[in-house]
């Protein structure tokens, strides 16, 4: 099996970002999203842009390349849980969201698409975050079963996008941030008692 890397992207990596993007959204939205809209999405108009997004990441944003033998195959990008009517009344402290994960067509099922969600929330559960959260399109059947599968749940929020004039359910999915994982240097060191005889 081919080896997978998990790592933070940098801005070397835009342009095949974006390629994953849009070759992505071609794959998995066929359907959902206008035909039109995906014809749209221009693999070359972004990179730029992007590059100068990754060389200034803002604190607390992660951005997460999966590579196969030296080809990027999937990105995800975690932070901070955006804005809401909730978080603006208090209710929503220590979320955490992953706001895109994406896998390259060609590397779905192949394991990509989890190595990076595990990355994206250990990285979102060691900024000390509790909760997480995601949005998924309603109408997108086997992304909802993959973050299932993963122990997400629909929590009941929902929203509407609209892309070429099309209006698209999205709904929010949450889960617990995992355990933090500790490495052997952070552990409490074990200590001996003698018995008393």
């Amino acid at each position: 099996m081919m080896q997978l890397t998990v790592r933070e992207a940098v801005e070397a990596d835009a342009e095949d970002l974006v390629r994953v993007r849009v070759d992505a959204w071609r794959a998995a939205y066929a359907g959902v999203i206008p035909p039109a809209y995906l014809d749209e999405l221009d693999a070359t108009a972004a990179p730029s842009r992007l590059a100068e997004y990754l060389r200034a990441l803002p604190a607390g944003r992660h951005y997460l390349a999966a590579e196969r033998e030296g080809r990027l195959v999937g990105f995800a990008v975690a932070g901070a849980e955006r804005p809401s009517v909730e978080s603006a009344r208090g209710e929503r402290d220590g979320f955490g969201e992953v706001h895109a994960l994406y896998v390259h067509p060609d590397a779905w099922f192949t394991g990509t698409g989890a190595a990076l969600l595990d990355a994206a929330t250990h990285r979102l559960a060691g900024d000390g975050l509790h909760t997480l959260s995601l949005w998924v399109l309603e109408r997108n059947a086997q992304a909802r079963r993959f973050y299932e599968r993963h122990g997400w749940r629909a929590d009941g929020a929902r929203d509407e996008l609209q892309f070429g004039g099309a209006l698209v359910q999205e709904l929010r999915y949450t889960a617990p941030a995992p355990v933090r994982r500790l490495s052997a240097s952070a552990l409490p060191r074990q200590r001996r008692v003698r018995a008393a005889v």
